[in-house]
């Protein structure tokens, strides 16, 4: 139905008259019958009964008129919504993001979004990094975050991903709460004997795996025993628990991290390398346009390292 002709449908039948209803819309008669007589044609039958003074609704015209005036609304709404969404202020944006991220680069970000995009839907998955990557390159999602330890392995290995590096993570060594240290960056080589807690390797993913083995090798010892665990989460409890130690993150341990604390390694540790994935095939929708600018904006023009 066309949408214009219904508005001067219910325009006429509001003022009860043709002439009147013309000179409400700024029109002359003549197009204003000839659009009432095309919507007419266009419904099959008769809306209007023509009067010696005036007109009125035929049965099939008032009830077009009282569902007409809820199709103008709707219509009016639709056309928001579309708006809004090629504005990139609505719809729906799906963010898969390693845990890491998520507790600490991501919060801000989202809250910035929010404030300049309120009602565009944010989805939230936290899975393996593979699996972060697997699903920006399927459009399962339409951004990602990871942190691996080098991104450009990461772009050469997803030759359809734009990978953009954001801040560096630092890590450091998280320990039992009642575990006593000196003030300052601690000795790994002193915690040889204590287990160490690390997320398992990720076959083709750079991560704390080999960041760990790396320090290892420096230092000169082998731990007396290495737990791997499945996610950078599940280090938190079991350190807590006198379990061992492990590396850490050192945004992730605060104040409020019951049962542990986090120092920087002597000689350092190289840091995990945050990174935002997204399709460089696919175009980014308004509302991710948007996001990435909250983030190029939070983090400033990293060079996207697209291969």
């Amino acid at each position: 139905m066309n949408l214009r002709r219904l508005e001067y449908f219910l325009a006429v039948v509001e003022e009860g008259s043709v002439s009147l209803a013309a000179r409400r819309l700024h029109m002359t008669q003549p197009p204003l019958s000839q659009a009432i007589q095309a919507l007419e044609r266009e419904v099959g039958t008769e809306l209007l009964q023509r009067l010696p003074r005036g007109v009125e609704p035929t049965a099939a015209g008032r009830l077009l008129a009282e569902q007409g005036r809820d199709l103008l609304r709707w219509s009016e709404r639709v056309g928001e919504s579309v708006q809004r969404i090629g504005q990139g202020l609505g719809g729906r944006l799906r963010i898969a993001c390693v845990p890491s991220i998520s507790w600490s680069l991501l919060p801000p970000l989202l809250k910035r979004f929010r404030v300049e995009a309120p009602e565009v839907e944010v989805l939230l998955s936290d899975p393996q990094p593979l699996r972060v990557l697997n699903l920006v390159a399927d459009g399962g999602a339409d951004v990602g975050f990871i942190a691996p330890t080098d991104t450009a392995s990461v772009a050469a290995a997803y030759p359809s991903l734009v990978v953009e590096p954001l801040a560096e993570m630092p890590l450091g060594l998280v320990t039992p709460l009642d575990r006593e240290q000196a003030g300052g960056p601690v000795d790994a080589a002193a915690f040889a004997q204590d287990a160490w807690i690390i997320p398992e390797a990720v076959p083709g993913f750079p991560g704390l795996a080999e960041l760990a083995d790396e320090l290892w090798r420096r230092e000169g010892f082998r731990p007396a025993r290495v737990q791997y665990v499945s996610t950078l989460q599940t280090t938190l409890p079991l350190v807590a628990a006198g379990i061992g130690v492990g590396l850490m993150p050192m945004d992730l341990v605060g104040p409020f991290t019951p049962g542990v604390r986090i120092a920087e390694v002597a000689g350092g540790v190289a840091p995990l390398r945050p990174a935002l994935i997204r399709s460089a095939q696919m175009r980014p929708s308004p509302a991710l346009e948007r996001f990435l600018g909250v983030v190029s904006a939070a983090f400033g023009a990293t060079g996207p390292e697209a291969v």
